[in-house]
């Protein structure tokens, strides 16, 4: 596939991702709980004329390529999950049902979908398949594992697996670093040891 040509399509289809971004935007939805959002990713795949399926509680899996033509299978993932947090930033597309995209997510639906398309487009010059992974509850966690328990790493397996996260870099760029780059949200436990020791309380009488 010709990185100009993906490049200009990219700018042609841009009037159109923007729409689909201020949409998800302006509704957002929490953890696993996103119909509105579900709901978007599978109107826009069936318009594309890409098969998909849903994938454990809330997740959304679709292949792009020939199977017969070999080649190896690259995941491209997108959450899809938005934040507990009121909206104050005036934009004409705010939300204003108590949660916002603060981190993104909006963005990233909507580039894979964007990118979906492109992919769609040029199937026949693919030489293995393209895996897309949109995924809720990245913010809470869980997300992602409910999805490989269901399966999406599977049927076909996937050999390499990327995401991006928008960042405040120059439009076109693609920053890279080894190591943690960005925050997480992360779960662990702490395991307190102590010794038991006895109180006895005197009473003077």
């Amino acid at each position: 596939m010709d990185n100009r040509y993906t490049l200009t399509r990219a700018g042609e289809l841009s009037d159109e991702l923007i729409s689909i971004r201020r949409k998800i935007h302006q509704n957002p939805e929490i953890g696993f709980d996103l119909p509105k959002t579900t709901a978007l990713v599978a109107e826009k795949l069936k318009a594309y004329g890409i098969e998909f399926k849903k994938v454990g509680k809330a997740g959304i899996s679709a292949v792009l390529g020939n199977a017969e033509a070999g080649g190896k299978t690259f995941l491209l993932r997108a959450d899809m999950d938005a934040l507990p947090f009121e909206e104050l930033t005036g934009l004409t597309f705010a939300s204003n049902n108590g949660c916002m995209h603060a981190c993104g997510h909006d963005i990233h639906t909507s580039a894979l979908l964007g990118a979906a398309r492109i992919l769609k487009e040029r199937e026949g010059e693919l030489r293995g398949r393209v895996k897309l992974m949109f995924q809720p509850c990245e913010e809470d966690v869980g997300g992602a594992a409910d999805m490989v328990e269901a399966g999406v790493l599977e049927n076909p397996s996937v050999d390499g697996a990327m995401a991006l996260h928008v960042v405040h870099h120059s439009m076109g760029s693609v920053g890279y670093s080894t190591g943690a780059a960005c925050a997480s949200s992360d779960v662990f436990t702490i395991t307190i040891h102590v010794e038991t020791v006895v109180l006895i309380q005197r009473k003077d009488t």
